[in-house]
């Protein structure tokens, strides 16, 4: 009982407020306990951005900048050769780091753009250019037959597009 016999305060979970049971909440029956917040689900990278796809884009960026200020350095200074030994392994090692350091640069910029489709591409269309270019990269000779295929296919579809709005 609560206080003075009142019983009030105290809450129930009824089953059909929950549907899932990490969320559950108790029903308040005060005005006190209608102040406190339910628990909301985890939320994961939305389409507008949101806590984590924004840290993640900075994580992108952050490891961009690091790759590429490490290849500088150590091209400038050649501290990289005298670790690894040789005047080769160093090259290979900058050379990659550049890479490395310019593809997170690319998802940094390209970030917003990732995390929602592109709405001039047809959903058909970007299943069919993957299938094409697992049939180049098996067959290269098929690219005679698999680039003019895709060329009249996307036109076709944006022709189709058009006349269905």
């Amino acid at each position: 009982m609560g206080r003075g016999g009142d019983d009030r305060e105290t809450s129930i979970i009824s089953e059909s407020t929950c549907s899932e049971p990490p969320f559950c909440v108790a029903m308040p029956n005060n005005r006190k306990q209608s102040r406190i917040r339910s628990p909301q689900p985890p939320r994961g990278d939305s389409p507008g951005g949101g806590a984590r796809g924004t840290s993640r884009r900075y994580l992108a960026g952050a490891a961009a900048g690091a790759c590429l200020l490490c290849a500088v350095i150590a091209k400038l200074t050649g501290g990289l050769e005298y670790l690894s030994g040789s005047a080769s392994t160093s090259g290979f090692m900058i050379a990659s780091l550049t890479r490395i350091g310019l593809v997170f640069g690319a998802i940094w910029l390209a970030w917003d753009s990732l995390k929602r489709p592109a709405r001039w591409l047809p959903p058909g269309l970007a299943v069919l250019g993957v299938i094409a270019i697992i049939l180049v990269a098996a067959q290269p000779k098929l690219i005679i037959a698999a680039l003019p295929l895709f060329g009249v296919v996307a036109v076709a579809t944006s022709v189709l597009r058009v006349f269905r709005r």
